[in-house]
């Protein structure tokens, strides 16, 4: 990465000398330290022409300028990205946007010990993986605070002893009323029976 720096330092790109596509692999200035980085297209907002990018090799995300991306030479973006996209296995994630926040304040309260990844399960949209902080399950956690919702998955042999424990949790969380479940047992699985629509 070193290399490809100094390549676009030595030799900078010129403002709309490239015009990135989405999916390509390019390389954009993180407006943070100003350097060149590694980063796939995610999204290109016609109206304004920002880009919104994720870095491949660490995975953060940022919207930039065209003036700030640049066509990479195939030696760099044939390279795989160093960072692997992850989710906590299983975990349907708050549809609500105050949910969303309450959730994530939960799991960065809870990230400042030793962390624990354990893959679980590999899909289509990266690994599903359990998350541990000083021993506190992550995914468990949320589930018996009624934070998030699981998913069900029909491979009991492989996931039974999981899926257990989520129902217990999110069981728990239900009678006890906690955060979402305040006003009863509502999940998005009968969401459309009682009218609520995204």
């Amino acid at each position: 990465m070193n290399q490809m720096r100094s390549e676009l330092i030595s030799n900078p790109p010129l403002p709309g000398s490239y015009t990135p596509r989405v999916n390509d692999v390019c390389a954009a200035i993180f407006a943070e330290d100003g350097a060149w980085y590694r980063a796939k297209v995610v999204k290109i907002y016609r109206d304004t022409g920002l880009i919104d990018v994720l870095f491949i090799d660490y995975g953060n995300s940022a919207t930039v300028s065209p003036a700030h991306v640049a066509k990479l030479s195939p030696q760099f973006t044939s390279m795989p990205g160093a960072a692997l996209q992850c989710q906590l296995a299983f975990i349907i994630a708050p549809d609500d946007e105050e949910w969303e926040t309450y959730a994530v304040r939960e799991i960065t309260a809870l990230l400042g010990g030793k962390l624990h990844l354990t893959e679980v399960a590999k899909t289509g949209a990266g690994l599903q993986v359990s998350l541990t902080s000083n021993g506190v399950d992550l995914a468990n956690h949320l589930l018996t605070n009624g934070f998030v919702e699981y998913e069900v998955q029909r491979n009991k042999g492989r996931f039974g002893t999981l899926m257990s424990k989520y129902e217990a949790s999110m069981n728990e969380a239900k009678k006890a009323h906690r955060n979402r479940f305040q006003y009863g047992d509502f999940t998005m699985d009968n969401a459309k029976e009682f009218g609520y629509s995204k």
